[in-house]
């Protein structure tokens, strides 16, 4: 399968499907995350009422997109998605990123402010620094031991690989390809959405202090607001009900 095109069932995964829903969520895995892991989120909001449409990305080379070379761009990975959701941004549309689902929605959504004069409505950037504060950790240049204790180290995807250490080798290459993408990257604060942006902040992240997380708002020309959770980076599979209630708010 190509990479590129406005094929969104390549790149669109809708778990619950609402077609009269007004507002339409996308979210945007973590590094080496797969679009499954926000079925449970899909699935709650569902059952909060039909009024919100829920969409994940689907990147390359996980799960049922195995067979597909990871990406090592950030703008391949943002023109890519970009031209996929295009035709799927028609109602009310939110973003949300966790961890470096967060940078991937911020490029999605400046490329459609600038080709469609219009991005989403709000981007809400969930346990990620700041593009302008990002710092080069350099966890892609340790061998595959030291990658995946770095990346289990936050939570997320330790009790799969605790439980069936034979998924690391399926998984690693989108987690060195996701790495090579985002540890890198750093934008400037010039760089900014005209939309507003939320920032949900966990408050014991070992790798976003929460002062670099709330530097979010410095890119955005409207309005910003920071929202803290009591937690660590996947913060929140432990305060489920008190997440989706936050992220129901923020999508107004």
């Amino acid at each position: 399968m190509g990479q590129a095109g406005r094929d969104s069932s390549e790149w669109v995964r809708v778990f619950h499907p609402v077609p009269a829903a007004e507002r339409h969520l996308v979210c945007f895995p973590h590094a080496g995350g797969s679009a499954s892991y926000y079925y449970a989120l899909s699935a709650a909001l569902r059952a909060a009422g039909p009024d919100v449409q829920v969409s994940v990305v689907q990147y390359p080379g996980r799960a049922d997109r195995l067979a597909d070379a990871p990406l090592t761009s950030m703008d391949a990975l943002a023109d890519g998605i970009h031209e996929a959701l295009q035709p799927l941004l028609g109602r009310r549309s939110y973003f949300f990123g966790h961890s470096m689902g967060a940078v991937t929605a911020f490029e999605v959504a400046l490329r459609a402010e600038r080709a469609m004069g219009r991005g989403p409505e709000r981007l809400i950037a969930s346990a990620c620094v700041a593009p302008s504060r990002r710092v080069d950790m350099g966890l892609r240049h340790q061998d595959d031991a030291g990658v995946l204790a770095g990346i289990m180290g936050l939570g997320g995807t330790q009790d799969v690989l605790n439980d069936h250490p034979e998924l690391a080798e399926l998984i690693l290459p989108a987690i060195r390809a996701d790495l090579e993408m985002i540890e890198p990257y750093r934008a400037g604060t010039d760089v900014k959405l005209d939309c507003p942006v939320s920032v949900f902040a966990p408050d014991s992240d070992p790798r976003v202090p929460l002062a670099d997380s709330a530097a979010w708002t410095e890119h955005t020309t409207a309005a910003a607001d920071v929202h803290v959770f009591q937690g660590g980076h996947f913060y929140f599979n432990d305060v489920p009900d008190e997440f989706s209630e936050r992220l129901r708010g923020a999508l107004s």
